[in-house]
């Protein structure tokens, strides 16, 4: 006869919980299928050059290394005239050349340091002649344009590595 544990159970409302459980326990413990693929945990998806892209890495032709865009690069915001919103461009100087990572691209484009007067007006401080991609500065910002359309901007302070060009 079952007897009473408390004022709402009984001993055997509680062996059949503890029976439950005890199946439940031990069907957890059944080995993985023969099929089942190795799943690559954070930071073992490295590039040619040792990058992890899990950890939010690529690889920087200019300052011949890997890092984090949104961490060592200049980020440029977009456009309000720009379609898509959600994304930013990143700009990263080397010492004779620099480099723009746009994303609808795959890799990064490319850019000329440009020499400009004294006394310009709008200077273009970087290009890609052939993929129409300009840097200009225009009053207190640069903006980034593809193919004559501002798509990106960055704010320029008195600090930034760009008015050091």
């Amino acid at each position: 006869m079952p007897y009473a544990i408390g004022p709402f159970f009984t001993s055997t409302w509680a062996a059949k919980v503890a029976a439950g459980l005890a199946v439940m326990a031990m069907s957890a413990c059944q080995p993985s299928s023969p099929n089942t693929a190795p799943s690559i945990g954070a930071g073992g998806d490295m590039d040619a050059h040792g990058c992890k892209a899990s950890a939010g890495y690529v690889w920087s032709t200019v300052q011949q290394r890997c890092m984090r865009l949104f961490e060592d690069a200049l980020s440029f915001d977009p456009h309000v005239d720009n379609p898509d919103q959600t994304l930013k461009a990143f700009v990263v100087l080397g010492p004779e050349k620099a480099e723009v990572f746009l994303p609808q691209l795959q890799g990064p484009v490319a850019l000329d340091i440009v020499n400009t007067m004294a006394g310009d007006a709008r200077p273009v401080v970087l290009r890609n002649t052939a993929e129409q991609v300009e840097v200009v500065r225009v009053k207190d910002m640069y903006v980034l344009s593809i193919k004559g359309q501002v798509k990106f901007t960055h704010d320029a302070v008195l600090d930034s590595p760009l008015s050091k060009i």
